[in-house]
């Protein structure tokens, strides 16, 4: 994989597999900050992740805010809309890669924080099988019936989170994650000591489980 479509609905930065190793280079990790973040801060992490095979698109969110961007304020609404528009335009980008000859089982969803509710709630909205999904210190969105077709319900997901949370608690998520772990076959939840942050040893664990899937 050597780049990705121009015409991509979202400012972004491709990072190239650099050792391909045994795999074909095929697989692609989507990477979405969290708010008032931007994808710079994402270009050491994909270094720190250090996956062999695996390439990178770190994504601005459509939102400027005075120190980065953001793909929604503070509602947690589904009918938010710069919630649903931010959803609308990573749809398109999954829409548009797989008509550029890459299928969603060969793309790893990643985010971080408002990052994690997106591609939690993006991967609930395509119902399709991906080769994963990550998302760490979420905040996880409520959804009182999660129905997932056989073969979305057979992706791999990973969610981790600080116990000392100030921003988003624990709490909450776990909670609103009881459906999901229903619903997803290979589903694993982590928890760390740390706040509301990304902390090495979940950086080892993540590439550990990066490396089952790759």
């Amino acid at each position: 994989m050597k780049s990705l479509p121009k015409e991509i609905p979202l400012e972004f930065h491709f990072v190239p597999a650099i050792n391909k190793g045994a795999t074909i280079g095929d697989k692609l990790m989507i990477v979405l900050h969290g708010r008032g973040d931007t994808l710079h801060s994402y270009k050491v992490f994909s270094k720190e992740v250090n996956i062999t095979g695996l390439n990178y698109s770190l994504l601005n969110a459509p939102f400027n805010e005075m120190f980065g961007h953001s793909w929604y304020d503070d509602a947690y609404d589904f009918k938010d809309k710069k919630y649903t528009s931010s959803l609308q335009k990573l749809s398109e980008l999954i829409k548009l890669l797989q008509s550029h000859g890459i299928p969603s089982h060969n793309i790893f969803l990643f985010g971080f924080s408002q990052g994690g509710r997106m591609v939690m709630d993006l991967f609930h909205l395509l119902d399709q099988a991906f080769a994963g999904v990550v998302a760490l210190s979420p905040r996880v969105s409520q959804f009182n019936h999660l129905k997932l077709s056989k073969e979305s319900s057979q992706t791999p997901i990973f969610v981790a989170h600080g116990k000392y949370d100030p921003i988003i608690s624990v709490a909450e998520s776990q909670n609103n994650l009881e459906v999901w772990k229903r619903q997803v076959t290979d589903f694993q939840f982590h928890l760390y000591d740390m706040g509301h942050e990304i902390d090495v040893m979940e950086i080892i664990t993540l590439r550990s489980w990066l490396n089952e899937k790759i």
